[in-house]
Order: C-alpha cells, then structure tokens, then sequence
C-alpha cells in the first residue's frame, strides 16, 4: 500500500471516529465544495484527521487530494448540531474544476486511488487488457489512456485506467510525464488553451469548442479533419487532456454534425473483404471488432472513422458504450 493512501485512510478514520454509532452517515453524502469556508468545528475534525497540532496550523484552501475529508467533517459536524446536510440543498460555494468533475463521475472512479496499488495483478478476465494494466501499473501514460479506452463500464480495468494504475485521478501523461502517441498523432503535445492552426476556418471553431470541454466539438474534429492533421489530434486527445474517452471526462453535450444521417446499419465500403467483416461485427455492438478496424482501416476512411465512432453511434470508448447501450 502506498504512503498516501495509507495517511488518507488514517486521516478518514480519524474523522469518522465519533460518527460511527449513527448508521445513516454517508461519507461525502453532502455537496462537495470549496474548504476555504469552514466552520470552527470542521476545521478542528479536518486538522485532527491530518495530524495537526490544532485548527491554528490548518492551510486553507485544502489541497484538492484532501477535499473530500473537508466533505466528511462537514456531514460529521452537521450531525453532531442535530441539523444534517440535505443532498437535495442547493450549495451556492463555487467548486473547483475537479470537485465539478468529480461530482458528475461514478463513485467508483472517484475512489479508484484508494482502491488500487500500481503493482496490483490484473483481474485475469481479459488477456490484452491484463497487459495494458502491466504496464500502466509500471508507469506508461499511454497503456493506461489505452486500457481506459478499451475497458468495460464499471469494472476494474477502467479504475484502474482512469487512476493511472492506482495513484491519482489526473492526466495520466501529467502525472507519469509519458506522454506517448496519445498527446499527439503528430508527436506534438497540446493543452486545452493550444491555439488553433489557423488553416481552415470551420476546424478552428471546433478547436476553440474542444479546448473549452466541449465532448461534441473534439468528435467532430475527430470524425471530419483530415487524418493525422493537427486538428484530428487534437479532437483525438480531447483538447490535450489526454484521454480516449472524452465524454467520461469533459461529458456529454451531443452528437457531432458528422454523424447526422448515419447509422450503425450502413453498409461497408466495399473495398476491403476482411475490413467489410470488421465493419459489420462493429455495427453488431463488437468492440473488438470496432478496435481491430481502427487499427487496420486506412487513415482518414470511412472504416477508421466507423471504427472510431462504434458504428456511427458515437466517438467513445466502444466497449464502454457497448455496455452503457445493453443496460439502457
């Protein structure tokens, strides 16, 4: 077990202590928000959690890693003055990018670093994917950005995935410095405020969209630059953030004009037997099927961008939205 997760846990007990007896607390269950608005006894519970002297010796704001303890000490404080937090209550304290994030992502995910050690074994239920947690446990950005793309919904493999094998919710080529393919088809790395190139109009608004956490804008630079451009990369990246799944990120806000009057049942190009295979199996709900496409349809053809949006269905990580689709 690492330090960290051992001294948050630490730190979450010692929060949790005088609130054990009441069976209807749920860590967290409140509103996350900012800690630079704490009350006396929240910041007595938060300081105590993290081994401080007194509340004197607390730095506000938190670091954003020790947020959800401020969350707990907030629940446990309510409790104790007889006048719990209601989830339903409107919080009008501004939360910062990641406490956005956070709040609109599975439970699951957000735990993932205190469930997980970079040396953890693979669940052993998926050869390929087995090896692509090898090796995002030993530190490459772009195996985890890729077992994040592949893995079912709501399995280990995407925890994994999605805390760079057990150590923090970020980007993971930000926090392993490997950036790899992923940060760029053309080897360049982008960020979200990287400006457009300038070169066609139309383009350059989706850019500026991506960039600013638009899911929409990056698939249609994904389904409609052309391929291995600047724009394709960056739409391919989310805007820089390095990811494959760029609704799981940023969410979604739509399907891209690209995929209006597509369906899943289009017919194959015709130009390729074993590619016309794939595109079929892909239009049936395989991921395998849509992966192998991408890898072997040329660059910029109607197979690759088939393959890339599941079908025409959406630009996604296929075995996730396969999954999504079979529980709706």
């Amino acid at each position: 077990m690492t330090l960290r997760r051992a001294l948050v846990g630490c730190a979450v007990a010692v929060l949790l202590s005088s609130a054990c007896s009441d069976p209807g607390l749920t860590p967290g269950g409140g509103e996350s928000s900012s800690s630079d608005d704490l009350t006396a006894c929240e910041r007595e519970r938060v300081a105590a959690a993290l081994g401080l002297g007194d509340a004197t010796e607390l730095s506000l704001p938190l670091d954003p890693a020790d947020e959800p303890l401020a969350d707990i000490a907030r629940d446990i404080c309510a409790l104790d003055s007889g006048t719990p937090r209601s989830v339903t209550t409107p919080d009008t304290r501004v939360r910062s990018p990641a406490q956005e994030r956070d709040a609109a992502l599975p439970a699951a995910l957000v735990r993932a670093p205190a469930l997980f050690d970079p040396d953890d074994s693979p669940p052993g239920d998926d050869p390929a994917l087995d090896e692509l947690w090898v090796v995002c446990g030993q530190g490459s950005a772009s195996a985890c950005n890729a077992l994040l793309y592949e893995s079912p919904a709501g399995s280990d493999y995407e925890a994994f995935a999605f805390s760079c094998g057990g150590r923090e919710n970020l980007h993971c080529s930000v926090l392993l410095g490997d950036p790899g393919a992923d940060a760029g088809l053309l080897g360049i790395e982008f960020d979200p405020e990287s400006p457009a190139p300038g070169n066609i109009p139309e383009l350059d608004g989706w850019w500026a969209a991506c960039g600013d956490g638009s899911s929409r804008a990056c698939s249609q630079l994904v389904l409609s630059a052309p391929g291995g451009s600047a724009y394709a990369s960056f739409g391919w990246t989310c805007g820089g953030r390095t990811t494959r799944d760029c609704v799981l990120l940023v969410g979604d806000d739509g399907a891209p004009p690209a995929l209006a009057g597509r369906s899943p049942q289009d017919p194959p190009p015709g130009d390729d037997e074993y590619l016309d295979q794939l595109w079929e199996r892909c239009g049936a709900a395989d991921a395998p099927a849509c992966r192998d496409l991408a890898t072997f349809g040329p660059p910029g053809s109607d197979y690759e961008r088939y393959a890339l949006s599941c079908g025409w269905r959406a630009v996604r990580a296929c075995a996730r939205l396969f999954a999504e689709l079979a529980t709706n």
